[in-house]
């Protein structure tokens, strides 16, 4: 088991290696372990895109919450990281907060496998033996696979997440893409976006904002973001400084590495930018993280002609999916044709995390369930709108 004790080594000081079932465990429970975790992973990993180094990095860099990054490995197999950070109510979750939308541990491809195979019971019991000090682990938003490999935190008694991830495919180019989805409604609306775009001097399509535009156009992405929140009564997840230094520091570097893995994305007309998204570049996956539009322009659609331009140029491009990311919304139903169901696991570890993991399951199901009564959902967000500190669905309302 050499990887495992070069794991440990690299991970000094952490918890001591604790052999469960045989699940061997670990808990990084400092900012330093937690980096030293991050950078003794090999270049091979399967991982998510709120999984990869960068993102790690990044987000422990500025993330006010206590990390506690949790390495397992099955006997006779190499380590496999689960990143974590302690939050309110003092539980363990994904890092990342709500911009973590599509988890998944992160690990050599046969590591995940062989701890995928291990029992669920031997994993949650090392879980549990190794003590990270909380009152449960709460891994939501799990990915059920990547790269066709089984997440190994899905266990019998996940539950399904309250909203599902919206995706299509760019299979056969944008023509293909398109023939699927109206081709001849949308051409025309969009042929229609830009006459009346026309009409106040034209507009220019940025398929990536350059370096030096970066910080400007972020500012300007979230004051609008938080604009629509407030319109709506829901609670703006883009307000903590850490949050935004967070998002700055992603997509600053991703505008000068290469391949660029963190894209703005904007339509530019009368001296503004009237539509923005942020894009994760992984896998052949373009993921739309969020996205806005300035409402003084909501007449020409400048968020849906954004979504045109940008699907046909990662089709063209040879993309193999656009995301449009966790939520349910009209928008994204116009394009989408693939739905994926993450899952949430949650572990107790006390007898508070058990009442936890009994509220969460209760709230998701009951969640789930409105959102798919049409009428009562749209009933719902009107209330939130005339009263905000009902916030039901956060971000992905």
């Amino acid at each position: 088991m050499a990887e495992i004790q070069t794991m440990t080594a690299l991970s000094v000081p952490a918890s001591r290696p604790r052999d469960i079932e045989g699940v061997r465990v670990i808990v990084h429970s400092t900012r330093d372990t937690a980096l030293a975790a991050v950078d003794a992973l090999p270049r091979d990993i399967v991982c998510s895109g709120y999984q990869t180094p960068a993102f790690l990095r990044a987000w422990l860099r500025h993330s006010p919450h206590q990390p506690a990054f949790i390495t397992l490995a099955a006997e006779g197999a190499g380590p496999v990281l689960l990143p974590l950070e302690r939050v309110g109510g003092n539980a363990l979750v994904y890092v990342g907060e709500r911009h973590a939308n599509g988890n998944f541990p992160v690990g050599r491809a046969g590591d995940i496998k062989a701890l995928a195979a291990a029992d669920e019971a031997a994993i949650a019991a090392a879980l549990c033996a190794a003590q990270p000090d909380a009152h449960a682990i709460v891994l939501e938003r799990q990915l059920p696979e990547c790269r066709g490999i089984a997440n190994p935190f899905i266990f019998e008694r996940s539950t399904v997440s309250p909203n599902p991830a919206l995706s299509l495919s760019l299979e056969g180019g944008f023509d293909a893409v398109l023939s699927r989805h109206s081709a001849k409604r949308k051409r025309k609306r969009f042929r229609g976006q830009e006459r009346d775009l026309n009409e106040i001097g034209g507009y220019t399509y940025v398929p990536m904002v350059e370096a030096d535009r970066v910080e400007d156009t972020m500012k300007r992405c979230l004051a609008l973001k938080a604009q629509h929140f407030e319109a709506a009564g829901i609670h703006d997840v883009f307000a903590e400084d850490h949050v935004q230094a967070f998002f700055n520091e992603i997509f600053l570097e991703g505008a000068h590495g290469e391949p660029h893995s963190y894209v703005l994305k904007t339509i530019e007309a009368d001296g503004k930018q009237i539509a923005i998204s942020a894009c994760t570049c992984h896998d052949g996956r373009l993921t739309v993280e969020f996205s806005t539009y300035d409402p003084a322009y909501r007449d020409y659609s400048p968020g849906d002609m954004l979504f045109f331009l940008s699907i046909r140029e990662a089709a063209e491009n040879g993309g193999e999916i656009y995301d449009f990311g966790v939520g349910d919304e009209l928008f994204k139903r116009n394009w989408c044709e693939i739905e994926t169901w993450q899952r949430d696991t949650i572990i107790p570890l006390s007898t508070r995390g058990r009442a936890l993991a009994a509220t969460r399951s209760v709230r998701n199901a009951l969640v789930r369930s409105l959102k798919q009564n049409k009428k009562l959902w749209q009933t719902a967000k009107k209330i939130r709108r005339a009263v905000p500190i009902m916030r039901i669905g956060n971000r992905h309302s």
